[in-house]
């Protein structure tokens, strides 16, 4: 498989001194710059991120304040090719999500934790963003700072952890600003399923199909069938309400402003020499939207930890997150009815139709992923065989059988 995607090998034209020098002026403030260099690369690895276009830039210039320096950043653009990233970036609002969610929601979410003295840091710095003539999302380079992704592999107990404990901070501050009427939080509608026709594109709808097609032929999974077929109609159908539930008249549950992409590639680690773990970094907020909390948990025990968490674990990180959620409301002296960890087990069941959809949609995809058996996403996602592959990978299945076990003992699949 090719090292970099083809898309991101060559930058555009307009990626050029001018261009830079209009960055540069924003983030150094001041007119008075001058370029000597730059050198531009892809910012990951091919399969590390889904829809955007990454380059990594490094700009050595002159300003008025100083000598020669130079400055890594991370820059985000639309698709210059056609196909399905390209396709659901156009009907989206991605970019206006994301560029709103780092030049002004995650600084908000931070003041509001450093008010009571916390200074966890949610997201690497935003430097430069622009939605005409172009749309553009500039950050800073969190690897100069040592951070890496996780390559080939989900995050373990001790990463997921931090990973979570950001989050249920995260969803906290936001709690209590949408409780004091922040319309900041709750404005965001963006999520998984806002393509035009989500609910009939091919990759959303046939995922419990295509997964009972393939268990029917698997003796040990033939007691899942009868309850697969029963909720296999309705399924996404319930899963694009919970998602939309905010939106409702008598919206009920606990809401929260989400992640809204909260899987392993959506991190960054950061070790010392000796490598002891000392920060997960969020990354990625295209997909933040204001929705009940339970789904953003739910998409990271299954896309984010290592399998074995979520089979043994599950419990544990559940409490973990829910007690972190509600200490921080005490610290931030929240006014309103703090929520029970009975009261997300019970949010857990009404969305439970979401945690399906993730295991028979998404999870395969993740493993042929990881796996680096996906060549081309645009062939795979307009391909029926080539998706009915995906349920046939050995470590989706054993891994799916104590999930789905689990699943049919709470009455998920009812």
């Amino acid at each position: 498989m090719e090292e970099f995607s083809s898309d991101e090998l060559n930058p555009p034209s307009w990626m050029n001194d001018q261009f830079f020098k209009e960055v540069l002026r924003k983030c150094e403030r001041t007119d008075k710059i001058s370029i000597e260099n730059i050198e531009i690369s892809p910012a990951t690895a091919k399969g590390d991120h889904f829809a955007s276009i990454m380059f990594r830039a490094v700009v050595i210039f002159n300003s008025i304040q100083s000598k020669t320096q130079s400055k890594s950043m991370i820059i985000k653009i639309m698709p210059q090719e056609e196909g399905c990233k390209q396709d659901f970036l156009k009907e989206s609002f991605a970019f206006e999500t994301e560029i709103g969610m780092y030049s002004k929601t995650i600084p908000k979410l931070e003041e509001e934790l450093r008010k009571v003295g916390d200074n966890t840091v949610l997201a690497a710095k935003a430097l430069y963003w622009s939605l005409e003539p172009q749309k553009i999302l500039i950050l800073e380079d969190i690897c100069l700072k040592g951070y890496k992704v996780l390559k080939d592999r989900m995050a373990t107990m001790e990463e997921s952890k931090i990973a979570f404990l950001k989050l249920a901070k995260w969803h906290a501050v936001s709690y209590k600003l949408s409780y004091e009427g922040d319309k900041n939080v709750t404005s965001y509608s963006e999520n998984i399923f806002s393509k035009k026709d989500a609910d009939t594109t091919p990759f959303m709808l046939t995922g419990i199909e295509y997964l009972r097609e393939k268990l029917e032929t698997i003796d040990e999974f033939k007691k899942f069938i009868p309850d697969l077929k029963n909720v296999q109609k309705d399924n996404l159908k319930k899963s694009i309400a919970s998602a939309k539930s905010y939106r409702n008249e008598s919206p009920k549950g606990i809401f929260v402003l989400n992640h809204g992409d909260f899987h392993v590639k959506n991190i960054m680690t950061k070790r010392n020499e000796n490598g002891e773990l000392e920060d997960v970094m969020l990354l990625d907020f295209q997909m933040s939207s204001y929705a009940p909390a339970i789904l953003d948990f739910m998409y990271g025990i299954y896309m984010l930890c290592n399998p074995s968490i979520c089979i043994n674990n599950f419990d544990e990180v559940m409490y973990f997150y829910c007690s972190n959620f509600i200490d921080t409301l005490k610290q931030l002296k929240f006014e309103g009815e703090i929520p029970k960890i009975s009261d997300f087990y019970i949010e857990l069941y009404r969305h439970r139709h979401f945690a399906l959809f993730l295991i028979s949609s998404f999870m395969p995809l993740w493993y042929s992923i990881l796996e680096k058996h996906v060549e081309n996403m645009d062939v795979l996602l307009a391909s029926d065989e080539e998706r009915k592959k995906m349920y046939g990978n050995s470590n989706y299945l054993r891994d799916l059988k104590p999930i789905l076990q689990s699943m049919f003992y709470r009455g998920y699949l009812e």
